[in-house]
């Protein structure tokens, strides 16, 4: 029996491997090899450090939702939001969560980066933006027609210290798959970076390598009480996490508070879900992180 040791670039400390030789030095069948051993204690540590690499989240402030996303959304990632040709629901969301964003810190900017024409749900309008408690003067608008230089300004602006959030409307961008593989695994590394949350916004499209992937679509609010309600409902599907748990059900959202709530007693899961996330007609194989 001999037995051989190396050290991990990793934590330093030895890392011992017996391996079984014959007289000829050759590994015998069923022996572990010390390359091998060391090579899965690296992939070991590497994923460790991965996982404890913190970011502060922002809760959605709705218990089974913020179970999903341990705790809530993260800094420093980049999620997905999908949404329906022409349903400004998604849109909706991502200026919610913006908000209460913007309601923890009071001075750092967002970028929002989308085409100079109107896409599927329409421009972002400034003067419209204190409607939903948002105030224009924190916001920088980023307008490109050519889909490449916009999604460059895009991992850019993650990159970018002192941003409190970047988004990004990719349009057509993702109908290139490798592209978008590709560019996918940049904006992770550009966000971890800058530390800002990042939303990706646009049709439905390969969620592999993201933190979260969601799918949100305009819904009838309960009205079993007879009286309307105002508030804006979304049938909001969290249909992908890197910890692989997914959530479903419909949620209002309150403008004049910036809260969001369950909307009572029409739980429901995504009409297009059917056990899979609504994009996995287009979904390669999860990105490795």
């Amino acid at each position: 029996m001999q037995t051989l040791s190396c050290s991990s670039s990793v934590s330093g400390l030895p890392v011992e491997a017996a391996a079984d030789r014959t007289q000829t030095g050759s590994v015998q069948p069923g022996a572990s090899s010390p390359k091998a051993s060391r090579f899965a204690e690296l992939k070991t540590k590497i994923r460790q450090a991965d996982t404890a690499r913190s970011f502060a989240s922002l809760p959605l402030g709705v218990k089974r939702f913020d179970e999903a996303l341990s705790g809530g959304l993260r800094f420093g990632h980049v999620h997905l939001v999908t949404g329906r040709p022409f349903d400004g629901a998604a849109t909706g969301f991502v200026l919610a969560m913006l908000r209460a964003l913007m309601m923890q810190d009071k001075t750092a900017p967002v970028v929002w980066c989308s085409a100079h024409h109107a896409g599927q749900a329409g421009h972002v309008l400034a003067s419209a933006l204190p409607a939903m408690g948002l105030s224009p003067s924190r916001f920088i608008f980023v307008h490109d027609q050519h889909p490449k230089r916009l999604m460059g300004a895009f991992e850019e602006v993650l990159q970018t210290k002192g941003i409190l959030a970047a988004v990004g409307e990719y349009g057509l961008f993702a109908r290139n798959t490798a592209v978008w593989q590709r560019w996918a695994r940049r904006t992770r590394l550009a966000a971890q970076t800058g530390g800002a949350m990042g939303f990706l916004l646009g049709p439905p499209a390969p969620v592999g390598g993201f933190e979260t992937g969601w799918q949100i679509t305009s819904a009838p609010g309960n009205a079993s009480s007879g009286v309307p309600d105002w508030r804006a409902c979304w049938t909001t599907c969290l249909d992908y996490t890197r910890q692989g748990t997914s959530c479903s059900d419909r949620l209002r959202y309150d403008c004049l508070t910036g809260r969001l709530q369950l909307d009572t007693g029409s739980a429901q899961v995504c009409p297009d879900q059917a056990g899979q996330p609504v994009s996995g007609a287009y979904l390669p194989a999860p990105l490795s992180a």
